[in-house]
């Protein structure tokens, strides 16, 4: 006797889209904050209203290279522990191509040119973003389906603290924290390309899951509007761009960011139906 099993397929045409946006994005965030005038005027105005320190605390001071080590190893026994090996093989990746291409980025291949005078070093893209980001999405992607929504929240969260305080702290500009974002979830989706799950059964959602699910997408569409109106007032009353109004409206721009990256993140890592297949049920025995 044979029964029929559902199978699934890795998303690889997600993965494809999300690659090509994210680097038209980040080009997009690069020749707009930092090869512009107005660009570098903008962000160096909410720049002014942040408080500078050196030694902040917190999330911020966790990022080293030691720390980013034992955070991949952790990663790895994780993804062990859960048998979850190609995930963990693609996790560690975007950990590794993720920091690599950050530095490569920031201190060779990009420059900044000095359009308002403050003949500051390129900083885009943002290491902090770049590690925080690649490591918390590397653990949504060796984390199995049943939990990675609920760590998806806790992920948002984690992350939209360390946006919001390398802004006010005056650590990075936005175009630095956005188009470390870009950077990674390009990456995440070069590693599903590369090293893609094979197939496997569907799993069902349970009605908590699609809640939360839900209402992740509801404060990520909430902070991109927001956003977008934020920067629409700005832009029709000019008056209103005090440098901490700018501030506001960076962080709440780089929250959307966070928010959208997650749910991409999500949505990459999404099967889609790949037919079915058929297995021989295994024989029932009766006791004697």
């Amino acid at each position: 006797m044979r029964i029929v099993v559902p199978r699934t397929r890795p998303n690889r045409a997600a993965s494809a889209v999300v690659l090509v946006l994210s680097a038209v994005g980040f080009t997009a965030v690069y020749v707009v904050g930092v090869l512009t005038r107005p660009g570098q005027v903008l962000e160096n105005r909410a720049l002014d209203a942040s408080t500078f320190r050196a030694s902040p605390g917190g999330l911020l001071s966790l990022v080293s290279t030691p720390n980013i080590a034992i955070a991949l190893a952790l990663l790895v026994l994780l993804g062990v522990l859960l048998r979850r090996f190609r995930p963990t093989g693609r996790a560690v990746g975007v950990v590794l191509v993720s920091t690599v291409l950050s530095q490569l980025l920031k201190n060779g291949l990009l420059a900044r040119p000095d359009f308002v005078g403050d003949v500051s070093e390129n900083t885009l893209p943002s290491g902090h973003t770049v590690a925080y980001a690649s490591v918390l999405f590397a653990l949504l992607i060796v984390l199995p389906p049943r939990v990675r929504t609920v760590a998806a929240l806790a992920v948002s969260v984690a992350l939209g603290v360390v946006v919001v305080q390398l802004l006010a702290f005056g650590w990075h500009r936005t175009s630095d924290v956005v188009a470390g974002l870009l950077l990674v979830t390009g990456v995440m989706a070069l590693a599903h390309l590369v090293l893609p799950d094979r197939g496997t059964p569907p799993v069902r959602s349970n009605s908590g899951t699609r809640a939360l699910t839900v209402l992740g997408a509801l404060v990520g569409g909430v902070l991109i509007v927001a956003s977008l109106a934020f920067a629409a007032t700005l832009a029709l009353d000019t008056s209103l761009a005090t440098t901490h109004a700018l501030l506001l409206a960076s962080q709440i721009m780089c929250l959307a960011a966070v928010s959208l990256a997650v749910m991409t993140v999500l949505w990459v890592q999404r099967s889609v139906p790949a037919g079915i297949e058929a297995r021989r049920a295994p024989l029932a025995h009766s006791g004697a």
